[in-house]
Protein backbone atom coordinates (compact mmCIF):
# COMPACT_ATOMS: atom_id res chain seq x y z
CA UNK A 1 0.00 0.00 0.00
CA UNK A 2 1.59 3.40 -0.43
CA UNK A 3 1.76 6.21 1.48
CA UNK A 4 0.05 9.06 1.35
CA UNK A 5 2.01 12.62 0.94
CA UNK A 6 0.15 13.64 4.39
CA UNK A 7 1.79 10.07 5.91
CA UNK A 8 5.47 10.91 4.52
CA UNK A 9 5.11 14.32 6.30
CA UNK A 10 3.80 12.77 9.58
CA UNK A 11 7.19 11.23 10.21
CA UNK A 12 8.36 14.52 11.07
CA UNK A 13 6.30 14.94 13.85
CA UNK A 14 6.81 14.03 17.66
CA UNK A 15 5.09 10.88 18.59
CA UNK A 16 3.57 12.87 21.44
CA UNK A 17 0.96 14.77 18.58
CA UNK A 18 0.56 11.23 17.00
CA UNK A 19 -3.94 10.62 17.92
CA UNK A 20 -4.67 14.15 16.32
CA UNK A 21 -2.48 14.02 13.43
CA UNK A 22 -4.00 10.74 12.37
CA UNK A 23 -6.99 11.73 12.65
CA UNK A 24 -6.10 14.56 10.30
CA UNK A 25 -4.52 12.59 7.98
CA UNK A 26 -6.03 9.03 7.76
CA UNK A 27 -2.81 7.55 9.02
CA UNK A 28 -2.62 4.43 10.98
CA UNK A 29 0.03 3.25 13.95
CA UNK A 30 1.54 1.05 11.64
CA UNK A 31 2.36 3.82 8.62
CA UNK A 32 4.56 5.46 11.05
CA UNK A 33 5.83 3.08 13.28
CA UNK A 34 5.31 -0.12 11.86
CA UNK A 35 8.49 -3.18 11.14
CA UNK A 36 10.84 -2.05 8.21
CA UNK A 37 12.78 -4.55 6.18
CA UNK A 38 16.07 -5.98 7.56
CA UNK A 39 18.44 -3.63 6.49
CA UNK A 40 21.27 -6.48 5.70
CA UNK A 41 18.62 -9.23 4.27
CA UNK A 42 17.85 -5.96 1.76
CA UNK A 43 21.85 -5.09 1.52
CA UNK A 44 21.91 -8.80 0.11
CA UNK A 45 18.71 -8.72 -1.82
CA UNK A 46 20.08 -5.60 -3.58
CA UNK A 47 23.90 -7.41 -4.30
CA UNK A 48 21.67 -10.74 -5.69
CA UNK A 49 19.80 -7.94 -8.11
CA UNK A 50 22.84 -6.60 -9.21
CA UNK A 51 24.66 -9.80 -9.94
CA UNK A 52 21.61 -10.82 -12.27
CA UNK A 53 21.42 -7.45 -13.47
CA UNK A 54 24.76 -6.62 -14.61
CA UNK A 55 26.30 -9.92 -15.70
CA UNK A 56 27.58 -10.32 -18.55
CA UNK A 57 27.56 -13.66 -20.95
CA UNK A 58 25.90 -16.08 -22.29
CA UNK A 59 21.60 -16.66 -22.74
CA UNK A 60 22.09 -19.24 -20.77
CA UNK A 61 24.14 -18.19 -17.49
CA UNK A 62 23.61 -20.37 -14.11
CA UNK A 63 24.89 -16.93 -12.02
CA UNK A 64 22.46 -14.89 -13.29
CA UNK A 65 19.55 -17.55 -13.63
CA UNK A 66 21.10 -18.73 -9.45
CA UNK A 67 20.81 -14.64 -8.34
CA UNK A 68 17.69 -13.99 -9.99
CA UNK A 69 15.95 -16.68 -7.36
CA UNK A 70 18.14 -15.74 -4.43
CA UNK A 71 17.00 -11.93 -5.07
CA UNK A 72 13.90 -13.20 -4.69
CA UNK A 73 14.30 -15.47 -2.24
CA UNK A 74 16.03 -12.30 -0.12
CA UNK A 75 13.21 -9.93 -1.08
CA UNK A 76 10.56 -13.03 0.40
CA UNK A 77 12.18 -13.17 3.34
CA UNK A 78 12.69 -9.72 4.54
CA UNK A 79 8.69 -9.76 4.01
CA UNK A 80 8.63 -12.81 6.51
CA UNK A 81 10.19 -11.25 8.82
CA UNK A 82 8.07 -7.71 9.04
CA UNK A 83 5.13 -10.09 8.99
CA UNK A 84 1.37 -9.26 8.72
CA UNK A 85 -1.08 -6.55 10.20
CA UNK A 86 -4.44 -7.44 12.06
CA UNK A 87 -6.04 -7.99 8.15
CA UNK A 88 -3.00 -10.60 7.15
CA UNK A 89 -1.50 -8.21 5.53
CA UNK A 90 1.41 -6.85 5.24
CA UNK A 91 2.70 -3.86 6.71
CA UNK A 92 3.21 -0.62 4.27
CA UNK A 93 6.00 0.33 5.97
CA UNK A 94 7.66 -2.94 4.79
CA UNK A 95 8.74 -1.58 1.55
CA UNK A 96 11.22 -4.28 -0.21
CA UNK A 97 11.04 -2.63 -3.42
CA UNK A 98 14.45 -1.09 -5.37
CA UNK A 99 14.78 0.09 -8.90
CA UNK A 100 18.13 -0.72 -10.65
CA UNK A 101 19.83 3.06 -9.51
CA UNK A 102 19.43 1.52 -5.92
CA UNK A 103 22.29 -1.72 -6.70
CA UNK A 104 25.78 -1.74 -6.37
CA UNK A 105 28.36 -2.91 -8.34
CA UNK A 106 28.00 -6.61 -9.26
CA UNK A 107 30.05 -9.50 -7.61
CA UNK A 108 31.73 -12.90 -8.10
CA UNK A 109 30.84 -15.67 -5.88
CA UNK A 110 34.22 -14.96 -3.94
CA UNK A 111 32.85 -11.71 -2.98
CA UNK A 112 29.61 -13.03 -2.09
CA UNK A 113 31.14 -15.95 0.16
CA UNK A 114 33.06 -12.94 2.25
CA UNK A 115 30.17 -10.57 1.85
CA UNK A 116 27.79 -13.54 3.42
CA UNK A 117 30.36 -14.59 6.25
CA UNK A 118 30.06 -10.32 7.11
CA UNK A 119 26.08 -10.06 6.90
CA UNK A 120 25.57 -13.41 9.24
CA UNK A 121 25.88 -11.90 12.57
CA UNK A 122 23.30 -9.22 11.63
CA UNK A 123 20.55 -10.82 9.92
CA UNK A 124 18.23 -12.54 12.25
CA UNK A 125 19.43 -16.27 13.70
CA UNK A 126 16.54 -17.65 11.57
CA UNK A 127 18.03 -16.33 8.11
CA UNK A 128 21.15 -17.41 8.48
CA UNK A 129 20.18 -20.45 7.02
CA UNK A 130 18.98 -19.11 3.96
CA UNK A 131 21.90 -16.22 3.54
CA UNK A 132 24.65 -19.30 4.53
CA UNK A 133 22.59 -21.72 1.76
CA UNK A 134 22.80 -19.19 -0.87
CA UNK A 135 26.53 -18.26 -0.54
CA UNK A 136 27.03 -22.60 -0.52
CA UNK A 137 24.97 -22.68 -4.21
CA UNK A 138 26.55 -20.23 -5.71
CA UNK A 139 30.52 -21.13 -4.67
CA UNK A 140 29.60 -24.63 -6.12
CA UNK A 141 28.55 -22.95 -9.77
CA UNK A 142 32.51 -22.84 -10.24
CA UNK A 143 35.11 -25.28 -9.41
CA UNK A 144 36.34 -25.00 -5.69
CA UNK A 145 40.16 -24.49 -5.47
CA UNK A 146 40.49 -26.53 -1.48
CA UNK A 147 43.82 -24.82 -1.32
CA UNK A 148 41.78 -21.84 0.44
CA UNK A 149 40.77 -23.86 3.12
CA UNK A 150 43.92 -23.45 5.21
CA UNK A 151 45.30 -22.01 7.86
CA UNK A 152 44.06 -23.46 11.86
CA UNK A 153 41.29 -21.92 13.30
CA UNK A 154 41.03 -19.12 16.18
CA UNK A 155 37.67 -20.23 16.87
CA UNK A 156 36.35 -21.44 19.85
CA UNK A 157 36.02 -25.47 20.72
CA UNK A 158 32.94 -25.71 18.94
CA UNK A 159 34.32 -25.10 15.92
CA UNK A 160 37.09 -27.55 16.56
CA UNK A 161 34.76 -30.00 17.29
CA UNK A 162 32.79 -29.24 13.90
CA UNK A 163 36.06 -29.88 12.22
CA UNK A 164 36.22 -33.45 13.55
CA UNK A 165 32.78 -34.16 13.41
CA UNK A 166 32.73 -33.49 9.80
CA UNK A 167 35.60 -35.46 9.05
CA UNK A 168 34.20 -38.61 10.61
CA UNK A 169 30.88 -37.74 8.89
CA UNK A 170 33.41 -38.38 5.55
CA UNK A 171 35.28 -41.39 7.02
CA UNK A 172 31.56 -42.23 6.85
CA UNK A 173 30.91 -41.91 3.64
CA UNK A 174 34.18 -43.00 2.46
CA UNK A 175 33.17 -46.52 4.62
CA UNK A 176 29.36 -46.66 2.69
CA UNK A 177 30.83 -46.33 -1.06
CA UNK A 178 33.07 -48.83 -0.25
CA UNK A 179 30.54 -51.10 0.22
CA UNK A 180 28.45 -50.13 -2.40
CA UNK A 181 31.76 -50.44 -4.53
CA UNK A 182 31.39 -54.34 -4.24
CA UNK A 183 28.40 -54.34 -6.56
CA UNK A 184 29.10 -51.72 -8.60
CA UNK A 185 29.09 -51.99 -12.87
CA UNK A 186 31.64 -50.22 -14.65
CA UNK A 187 29.60 -46.45 -14.59
CA UNK A 188 29.21 -46.72 -10.95
CA UNK A 189 32.08 -47.45 -9.94
CA UNK A 190 33.64 -44.50 -11.76
CA UNK A 191 31.27 -42.68 -9.59
CA UNK A 192 32.51 -43.97 -6.62
CA UNK A 193 35.69 -43.68 -6.72
CA UNK A 194 35.32 -39.74 -8.08
CA UNK A 195 33.56 -39.41 -4.74
CA UNK A 196 35.82 -40.96 -2.97
CA UNK A 197 38.41 -39.12 -4.26
CA UNK A 198 36.43 -36.10 -3.55
CA UNK A 199 36.27 -36.64 -0.01
CA UNK A 200 39.78 -37.52 0.94
CA UNK A 201 40.55 -33.95 -0.41
CA UNK A 202 38.39 -32.51 2.12
CA UNK A 203 39.65 -34.31 4.93
CA UNK A 204 42.95 -33.54 3.65
CA UNK A 205 41.53 -30.01 4.03
CA UNK A 206 40.19 -30.64 7.41
CA UNK A 207 43.14 -31.57 8.98
CA UNK A 208 44.83 -28.24 7.76
CA UNK A 209 42.19 -26.18 10.45
CA UNK A 210 43.88 -28.07 13.55
CA UNK A 211 46.42 -28.16 15.14
CA UNK A 212 47.70 -31.55 14.78
CA UNK A 213 46.89 -32.11 11.56
CA UNK A 214 44.84 -34.86 9.11
CA UNK A 215 47.28 -36.88 11.50
CA UNK A 216 44.78 -36.41 14.18
CA UNK A 217 41.79 -37.56 11.74
CA UNK A 218 41.32 -40.91 11.47
CA UNK A 219 38.51 -43.25 10.39
CA UNK A 220 37.07 -45.85 13.48
CA UNK A 221 37.32 -49.27 12.37
CA UNK A 222 34.08 -49.34 11.13
CA UNK A 223 30.87 -47.20 10.85
CA UNK A 224 27.04 -48.74 10.98
CA UNK A 225 24.29 -47.32 8.27
CA UNK A 226 21.17 -45.98 8.75
CA UNK A 227 20.43 -48.06 6.15
CA UNK A 228 20.86 -52.13 5.02
CA UNK A 229 24.21 -53.28 3.32
CA UNK A 230 23.31 -52.96 -0.50
CA UNK A 231 23.42 -56.61 -2.22
CA UNK A 232 22.79 -55.65 -5.95
CA UNK A 233 23.76 -52.77 -8.31
CA UNK A 234 20.38 -50.92 -7.64
CA UNK A 235 20.85 -50.96 -4.29
CA UNK A 236 24.34 -49.80 -4.45
CA UNK A 237 23.20 -47.09 -6.13
CA UNK A 238 20.62 -46.49 -3.62
CA UNK A 239 22.87 -46.15 -1.17
CA UNK A 240 25.46 -44.38 -3.17
CA UNK A 241 22.91 -41.41 -3.24
CA UNK A 242 21.84 -41.23 -0.60
CA UNK A 243 25.19 -41.11 1.12
CA UNK A 244 26.15 -38.32 -1.01
CA UNK A 245 22.85 -36.60 -0.23
CA UNK A 246 23.18 -36.66 3.43
CA UNK A 247 26.32 -35.59 3.66
CA UNK A 248 25.35 -32.54 1.25
CA UNK A 249 23.25 -31.74 3.94
CA UNK A 250 25.39 -31.79 6.79
CA UNK A 251 27.77 -30.04 5.65
CA UNK A 252 24.78 -27.54 4.87
CA UNK A 253 23.61 -27.02 8.60
CA UNK A 254 27.67 -27.48 9.51
CA UNK A 255 28.32 -24.22 7.64
CA UNK A 256 25.14 -22.24 9.12
CA UNK A 257 26.16 -23.39 12.50
CA UNK A 258 29.75 -22.40 12.27
CA UNK A 259 30.74 -20.04 15.36
CA UNK A 260 33.39 -18.15 13.63
CA UNK A 261 34.24 -16.63 10.48
CA UNK A 262 37.03 -18.68 9.44
CA UNK A 263 35.32 -21.36 10.20
CA UNK A 264 32.31 -20.78 8.52
CA UNK A 265 34.06 -19.53 4.89
CA UNK A 266 35.96 -22.93 5.20
CA UNK A 267 32.26 -24.78 5.75
CA UNK A 268 30.73 -23.20 2.81
CA UNK A 269 33.99 -23.77 0.80
CA UNK A 270 33.99 -27.47 1.60
CA UNK A 271 30.05 -27.61 1.43
CA UNK A 272 30.48 -26.23 -1.67
CA UNK A 273 33.05 -28.90 -3.26
CA UNK A 274 30.67 -31.85 -1.83
CA UNK A 275 27.89 -30.30 -3.61
CA UNK A 276 29.22 -30.39 -6.78
CA UNK A 277 31.47 -33.74 -6.43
Amino acid sequence: MATTLSCTVFRVKKLLVLPATLLLTGCTVMDVVGPRPNKEIMALAKQAAADRTFSDGPAINPWRDLRKVQAEQLRDEALRLCGVDAHGETPSTCDVTFGDTDLPANADAEALLHRTVLAVDNVPPESVDLVVAQAIDAVALTPVRLESVNGELTAGDGDSDAVRAMADAEFRLQYGLSLALAHADDGLRARILDLRDSSRDRVTALGRLIPGGAEELVPEAGYELLVPEPASLEEAAELVSTLQRDLITQWRSVAADAEGSDWMTAAIRLAAHAQQS
